[in-house]
């Protein structure tokens, strides 16, 4: 009995100096304080010597919520909420932990829901980046017409944070996706929203009537040119003869048109013209 007890007490210390790393994790290793720079595959590591930190190299999530930026038209929003997934590089965890040794968290203290026990590097930078990325995307829409650009806003975050990333720890960290989850302006922009979509279905209206009538007024031109032309080809076909043909028999036809009705006689002369006598 008295040899067993301290077998079981040398177990439970060596079950206690062993640290698990997680699928999707990775660990870094300190020893008498001295950062290993080699990140450590998943799988169970014995630290009765040393201490081993779980870091996630999963994609992570964190929420910047009630922001108040301001657009290009120099207007305030009233309410941006944005939700920034992002993941870190496994191999670039150690050196980030040697230069970020004060900024860690653990997943769960940064969401509101939904979070993991493993610890998260450099996300105090990660979000403050995250933040001024998009006061710098909202600048550069206006707010009148930015509930029609989710997307756009969002690539403008993306691409802007990725970039601030970049600038200090190149190709360590990858911003994944930025999702705007809600976007409210002022009660006086939304006014003017409003204002501006009645505008552009006002314009629109009146630009298709200007285009109707612009078809019509050309088709009366080419109906009008048409007729022109038939009237000069007319025009250029009647010779002197075929004149004085036609003359005659407008003049014959009212003639038998008069002497149709009776008591009238019609007296043709020898000249050139017709004689028209009508008497009762």
């Amino acid at each position: 009995m008295n040899l067993r007890t301290p077998m079981l007490l040398a177990l439970t210390a060596l079950l206690t100096a062993c640290t698990q790393i997680d699928t999707g994790n990775v660990g870094v290793e300190r020893t008498l304080g001295k950062v290993s720079p080699d990140a450590l595959p998943p799988g169970v590591y014995f630290t009765l010597f040393k201490t081993v930190d779980e870091f996630s190299a999963k994609e992570v999530s964190f929420q910047l919520n009630d922001m108040t930026p301001k657009s290009r038209d120099n207007l305030t929003m009233k309410d941006v909420d944005i939700d920034i997934y992002f993941k870190v590089n496994p191999g670039a965890i150690p050196g980030l932990y040697t230069k970020y040794q004060g900024d860690v968290v653990r997943h769960k203290d940064v969401v509101s829901s939904g979070g993991t026990k493993d610890l998260v590097i450099a996300y105090s930078r990660v979000s403050r980046e995250a933040r001024e990325s998009v006061y710098k995307a909202v600048a550069q829409l206006d707010a009148t017409t930015m509930h029609t650009k989710r997307t756009e806003l969002s690539e403008l975050v993306r691409a802007g944070l990725q970039k601030e990333l970049d600038a200090n720890d190149k190709g360590a960290f990858v911003v994944t996706a930025v999702n705007v989850r809600n976007l409210l302006t002022d009660p006086a922009i939304e006014a003017a929203i409003r204002q501006r979509a009645e505008t552009d279905q006002a314009i629109e209206k009146k630009r298709k009537e200007v285009e109707l009538a612009k078809a019509e007024a050309e088709r009366l031109i080419v109906e009008a040119e048409g007729q022109a032309k038939a009237n000069q080809i007319l025009s250029a076909s009647l010779t002197p003869a075929l004149k004085e043909i036609k003359l005659a028999e407008l003049q014959r036809d009212t003639a038998l048109a008069i002497a149709s009705k009776q008591g009238n006689t019609v007296l043709l002369g020898h000249g050139a013209q017709p004689l028209v006598s009508v008497g009762k």
